[in-house]
């Protein structure tokens, strides 16, 4: 059996960008995705970019045939387009993602590495660079050390060295044909910047009741702010929803917080593409006081797990059609992996250490307050287009503090 490997992968510090596919496709996937992993991560944190997954599932789904294609088109949402639609539509969201943009960094690299000797299709390779700009490369799997070296190198000038050692020898053996892997990178800073001496340590309130001590960003500005209500009580009545916007506008960090009293795990049932729109068409611009954690978190996710409990089995097995790519009757792909990384701090890049108070006026509020001293769920989105590009949850803030300082306790 001849194996087929691709790997998706996400470099991301302070926030990521976003555009739109079609319509609401890429929040629609978004959501089944999380739903997903959040179906087996019970507590666990939750980070990973539609985005960047529907560019390497999208390099796949160009040389698949058959069932293999109609199952890709079915779970990533395409079925409402005319077939071959989806690749102009990823071809334009690269570009206009990577169009010059004075308030950010932000870098797409896709690139197909070929077994020497390995024959594939012409037109594949004509329709990669077209629409993926692939870079092409022949190596030698069979040297699994030198191309892990090779393609890790790749990866890290890619990532702004944010990955590193992505592969190793056992990744790749004889049997190897091709690697196609997807590398997005973004750097980002928050139009109201929070103030590094305000930040404080802060009792962080997980779901089984237990305390941990973080490092809590603070600043009263003016930001999106709504509360909202599921209707019938059961995720304890009103939640908030926060939308904060980088530099430009452009984009934004939504958070939703339930109360204090009411589990995540509650609340998260609720969350529908559908349901974001009414919160960012809902949320009115006020003066709002933000107690935020500092973080960062580099998360990998099985993306052959969770393609397949979408639907998408077949390119995974013996009856794959990966055609399109080579006339190889046995090319299947053998790994699909996630890795995302990003950082949320005062400014997008390293706190300083700290001094001052923050004034803790619980008891006489003049503005909402939005206390993130508990589990929460965010998304990163593109406020024109309301593409979601980065979603995930925070359960456990304490195995993402970016550290490096001390503060004093509130």
């Amino acid at each position: 059996m001849q194996l087929f490997g691709f790997l998706s992968l996400l470099a991301v510090q302070a926030a990521v960008l976003s555009l739109n596919i079609h319509d609401d496709t890429i929040s629609e996937f978004a959501v089944k995705v999380y739903h997903e992993l959040r179906a087996t991560k019970e507590d666990e944190n939750i980070l990973f970019s539609p985005l960047s997954i529907a560019i390497a599932v999208g390099m796949v789904e160009l040389g698949a045939r058959g069932a293999s294609l109609k199952e890709i088109r079915h779970a990533l949402g395409y079925d409402k387009l005319k077939n071959g639609e989806e690749f102009s539509l990823l071809k334009d969201l690269s570009s206009m993602m990577t169009a010059q943009e004075k308030h950010y960094v932000l870098s797409i690299a896709n690139s197909l590495y070929l077994q020497n000797g390995f024959h594939i299709s012409d037109k594949f390779i004509q329709l990669m660079k077209k629409y993926f700009k692939a870079e092409v490369e022949n190596v030698d799997f069979s040297q699994g050390s030198t191309v892990a070296d090779h393609i890790n190198a790749w990866v890290e000038n890619h990532t702004n060295n944010r990955v590193q050692n992505l592969f190793s020898s056992e990744d790749f053996t004889e049997l190897t044909k091709l690697a196609l892997v997807n590398a997005i990178y973004f750097k980002g800073n928050w139009k109201s910047q929070f103030r590094p001496e305000n930040t404080r340590t802060f009792s962080f309130t997980k779901d089984d009741e237990s305390e941990v001590q973080i490092p809590m960003m603070y600043q009263k500005g003016e930001f999106y702010y709504g509360e909202f209500t599921d209707g019938s009580n059961e995720a304890g009545g009103v939640y908030q929803v926060l939308e904060m916007p980088y530099e430009g506008d452009e984009l934004s960090l939504m958070l939703l917080l339930s109360r204090q009293e009411v589990l995540l795990a509650t609340l998260e049932p609720l969350v529908k593409a559908s349901l974001i729109d009414e919160w960012a068409n809902s949320v009115k611009k006020q003066k709002v006081e933000v107690y935020l954690p500092r973080f960062k978190v580099e998360e990998t996710v099985d993306l052959k797990d969770v393609l397949s409990r979408l639907g998408i089995v077949e390119i995974f097995s013996r009856q794959a059609d990966l055609s399109a790519i080579s006339e190889n009757k046995d090319l299947c792909v053998d790994k699909a992996v996630h890795k995302s990384y990003l950082e949320i701090n005062e400014e997008g890049s390293e706190a300083a250490a700290a001094s001052g108070m923050i004034a803790n006026s619980r008891m006489a509020v003049l503005y909402p307050q939005v206390i993130f001293d508990h589990p929460f769920f965010f998304l990163i989105r593109n406020r024109r287009t309301a593409c979601i590009v980065f979603m995930g949850r925070v359960m456990h803030p304490e195995a993402l503090s970016s550290g490096g300082h001390d503060f004093e306790e509130l």
